[in-house]
């Protein structure tokens, strides 16, 4: 025989991807509210990624279901690269700059 509705019940997670550890916030009973809440931590632009899973538990059966029903990235964040070109360019300023406190010490010491 299976379990009274009452019993069985539906519930929502948001887990937010912030500096690539996730995080889960309290249980949240609607769906709307829930998508509500992962869309503005996505608006923040603090978060990586945000997804909202769906519970659904029958404590009679002793089961719980867990489904994804959102799952997005956020905007990118601009993060300062270095490339080739840069990393020449400061070798060369470093040499430039040792030569001439070479000649420079070397001066002094005549």
């Amino acid at each position: 025989m299976s379990a009274p509705a009452s019993n069985r019940r539906v519930t929502y997670t948001l887990a937010t991807l912030r500096r690539g550890v996730w995080q889960t916030s309290d249980t949240i009973d609607s769906l709307d509210a829930a998508l509500a809440r992962a869309r503005e931590a996505l608006g923040t632009g603090k978060v990586e990624r945000a997804k909202v899973e769906q519970c659904f538990t029958d404590p009679e059966a002793r089961r719980a279901v867990m489904t994804t029903v959102f799952d997005e990235a956020g905007a990118s964040s601009s993060r300062f690269e270095v490339n080739a070109w840069m990393l020449l360019g400061l070798s060369v300023l470093l040499g430039v700059a040792a030569f001439l406190v070479t000649g420079y010490l070397l001066q002094g010491s005549a």
